[in-house]
């Protein structure tokens, strides 16, 4: 990291000059060859524009590193500036002695036509002094830098905070096997698409999770297909997720990261940092740092089943579809026709998991709360409104438009390309005479819209 740090410095160290040589005395920037006014502006001009773009920066945009919400992001958050003042540093040495050497001993009007100067090799001691300062600034980021490894190499339990962090501390009735360990959470990595598996608690939810803030939290990342990257910011650094090997990292929210209190709590951002094939972009999910009592509130409704749309089991409310007119039952209750196109003729259950119910899928997003989390597609489709709730009418447009067109919305999207995807569901029905409407899309969404 530090030689590609000196690498840019002295690139940086090279335009710098080149620059000053466009202003250079007049005698000399009239010669052949040299550049002319309209170049001296228009390097001017790209300075000033560089100035401004760098005026528009901001370090508290949804995943900036350099705002910090915990202490693992904090420790990186040091050991980066460390790096950027070592580098800093050698800029100014390097390039203002460089630009002093330049501008003094430039080629004068007098000069022009004359012999070079003798040329010396060098001087052995400042060779000697510059190999013995360039081995101190090396020690200087080496110390932060091995500090942050260890740190982050494994759990912090010589930090006051890691005691309290343990489930049997401060969770009611935790996992009598799980009471001396902070909270898991298993992450496997999809194309394209996250899950979230607490198996400490057997809850499983996909894109969106919960933690509890000012807790250690230990993350396992596993990859289903290709390698990806788990990049959380604010909280924490990217580790990859590769195919057949164990990663893991640990992270924390800070005490007071709750937001407004209640489920939502404060939103963290992050993404896949590795490209993983198409829809790499679009491989986004969330993080939810919610008050102790709030995260025990969604651990308790996350493993409560989910009921049918008609009073009973779901058994019985499927044994009743069947003899129902679709078309009746799609006028008075488009809820129940929903529930019956998940479980019948689009197939939903072949792929999805809803709790308590016949389907059990394990290929796509566990749908059990869906109704609860902000986003859909990854992140891409934003369910929050202006005033940073969820927006039923949004949630509604954005989850009918991704179950009828989620090829538009996501390229390379697997829900709609897989040999039993939509494609292939939609075209079975147009052959049975029986195609999928928007309006069914819409039912669809509908039901979705009560699994809360």
């Amino acid at each position: 990291m530090l030689n590609a740090g000196l690498c840019r410095t002295v690139a940086s160290a090279e335009s710098m000059l080149r620059a000053l040589s466009l202003f250079s005395p007049k005698t000399y920037r009239q010669r052949p060859g040299s550049p002319g006014r309209a170049a001296r502006w228009l390097a001017l001009a790209a300075g000033l524009g560089v100035a401004l773009l760098l005026a528009g920066c901001s370090f508290t945009t949804k995943q900036s590193a350099l705002d910090p919400k915990g202490p693992v992001a904090r420790d990186q958050l040091h050991l980066f500036y460390v790096t950027v003042w070592v580098s800093l540093f050698i800029f100014l040495v390097v390039g203002t002695t460089m630009a002093v050497v330049v501008w003094k001993y430039r080629e004068k009007p007098e000069d022009i036509g004359k012999p070079l100067p003798p040329q010396a090799h060098g001087n052995p001691l400042v060779e000697i002094s510059l190999i013995g300062a360039s081995i101190a600034l090396l020690v200087i980021v080496a110390i932060p830098t091995l500090k942050s490894i260890w740190f982050g190499y494994d759990l912090p339990t010589d930090q006051p905070y890691y005691k309290p962090s343990l489930l049997g501390q401060w969770f009611p009735n935790a996992p009598e096997k799980s009471a001396d360990e902070p909270l898991e959470i298993t992450v496997y990595g999809y194309q394209w698409w996250w899950m979230f598996d607490y198996k400490q608690f057997g809850v499983v939810t996909a894109n969106e999770f919960w933690i509890p803030a000012g807790k250690v939290v230990k993350i396992n990342l596993r990859s289903r297909d290709v390698i990806h990257s788990f990049w959380l910011p604010k909280l924490a650094g990217k580790i990859d997720l590769m195919p057949g090997r164990a990663n893991w990292l640990w992270l924390m929210a800070d005490a007071d990261q709750v937001g407004a209190g209640g489920q939502m709590g404060q939103l963290f951002y992050g993404q896949c940092a590795q490209f993983c094939g198409e829809a790499h972009a679009y491989m986004l999910f969330r993080a939810h740092s919610v008050s102790e009592a709030d995260f025990e509130k969604w651990i308790a409704q996350s493993k409560a089943p989910v009921p049918p749309p008609i009073d009973g089991t779901w058994d019985a409310f499927l044994k009743q579809m069947r003899t129902t007119d679709d078309k009746q039952l799609q006028a008075q209750n488009p809820v129940a026709y929903g529930a019956k196109l998940f479980f019948g003729r689009a197939n939903c259950l072949q792929c999805h998991t809803i709790n308590g119910s016949p389907a059990q899928g394990l290929i796509g997003p566990d749908l059990s709360r869906i109704a609860s989390r902000t986003a859909v597609a990854s992140g891409i489709m934003e369910n929050l409104g202006d005033d940073g709730k969820i927006d039923p009418a949004l949630q509604l447009k954005n989850l009918e438009r991704w179950i009828g067109y989620s090829q538009d919305v996501k390229p390379g999207d697997k829900m709609y390309y897989l040999p039993t995807g939509l494609q292939k569901i939609e075209a079975d029905n147009i052959k049975a005479g029986t195609p999928l409407t928007d309006q069914d899309f819409h039912d669809l969404a509908l039901f979705l819209q009560t699994l809360k």
